[in-house]
């Protein structure tokens, strides 16, 4: 008599052939009497955990990379948002089905639905209980952050949560930059975890668990779930990821990058003029300090108090403005004579 599967069993058996884990071709070609392989419960079909075994390959390579580069990101954005100190670190990847993967939150704290334009399916981002209290005392001013409270969220501390969940779309794209152009989008947020549907309940997901920790206490878990059916029409360009990634992710690079996101000065300058203390000391109202400038001169424009750019004054829109004509020169300004 032939072994029966278990309920688990037939579900791991029917997602491995629906991904193609198991070709089903070759279990016909054996013949009648060659019953069905059984399907360990615990079943890790895209095999990221077995490192020592160099034979096969995995389904999504390099998939650790991008998920250890969304979570430095997400530390680093929660860091200067809130002005707190936020450290994330990777916990597990793990496979499951869709509904498992669900049942495993037990309907608690705050589940984000994205989408993944142009990846199809879409991604769930999920904070628990602990964490998301944590991010609420947190924006609400408290002194008190580290804070679990055994209910469900409220829709007014949902509406809260929406803008830190919206900036995690940013932390994402630039994780996936290597792989493909992706720009989520917050859809909805839900504190019912029963409304959320994105895939089949029996379609094989992945989750990605993070520990957050502000200062020296547990800040709580993020988990990102996505459906294998998102990523795997990208799986080669996971393969290529580690060429890609040691070129594009170096210091001198990240600094770059950064550098560019940065605030700055810009002044426009007509004349400048040195006076003594006792001359200061001896102004009043109705005085005119003469800058020696000439009004056929264009202005300086400073950045950060250094000359980079002349410009025409004028207005536009009712404001007043300037027209850059080009580079700022020293020879430019001797020909107009020193102020």
């Amino acid at each position: 008599m032939e072994p029966i599967l278990s309920k688990e069993e037939i579900s791991d058996l029917l997602s491995a052939i629906k991904s193609g884990a198991i070709n089903v071709d070759s279990i016909e070609d054996r013949g009648p009497g060659h019953g069905i392989p059984k399907i360990a419960k615990d079943v890790d079909l895209l095999g990221l955990y077995d490192r020592n075994d160099t034979s096969g390959e995995m389904r999504i390579p390099n998939l650790d990379l991008i998920v250890d580069i969304f979570g430095r990101n997400v530390g680093t954005s929660l860091t200067n948002t809130l002005q707190r100190s936020f450290q994330v670190e990777r916990k597990d990847i793990v496979t499951s089905s869709f509904q498992n993967s669900l049942l495993e939150l037990n309907n608690q704290g705050a589940i984000g639905i994205y989408s993944t334009d142009p990846l199809k399916y879409g991604c769930l981002i999920h904070f628990d209980n602990l964490l998301a209290f944590t991010l609420l005392e947190i924006m609400l001013g408290s002194s008190i952050s580290q804070l679990a409270l055994n209910r469900n969220l409220t829709t007014i501390e949902i509406n809260i949560l929406k803008n830190t969940m919206t900036g995690l779309c940013t932390d994402l794209s630039r994780a996936l930059e290597p792989v493909v152009e992706m720009k989520p989008e917050l859809i909805k947020v839900e504190n019912n975890f029963r409304m959320v549907n994105i895939v089949d309940a029996e379609t094989e997901v992945l989750t990605c668990t993070f520990q957050l920790r502000s200062g020296n206490e547990q800040a709580g878990e993020l988990r990102l779930i996505i459906p294998y059916l998102t990523v795997e029409p990208v799986r080669d360009k996971f393969r290529e990821i580690v060429s890609i990634t040691q070129a594009a992710y170096t210091w001198g690079n990240i600094f770059a990058t950064e550098a560019l996101e940065m605030e700055c000065g810009v002044k426009a300058r007509s004349g400048t003029i040195s006076l003594d203390i006792s001359e200061i000391m001896k102004l009043k109202a109705g005085d005119i300090i003469d800058l020696g400038y000439d009004p056929d001169r264009p202005l300086d424009i400073l950045v950060e108090d250094k000359p980079k750019f002349f410009a025409v004054p004028g207005e536009r829109n009712g404001k007043k403005a300037f027209h850059i004509t080009g580079p700022f020169s020293n020879r430019l300004g001797e020909n107009y004579g020193n102020r």
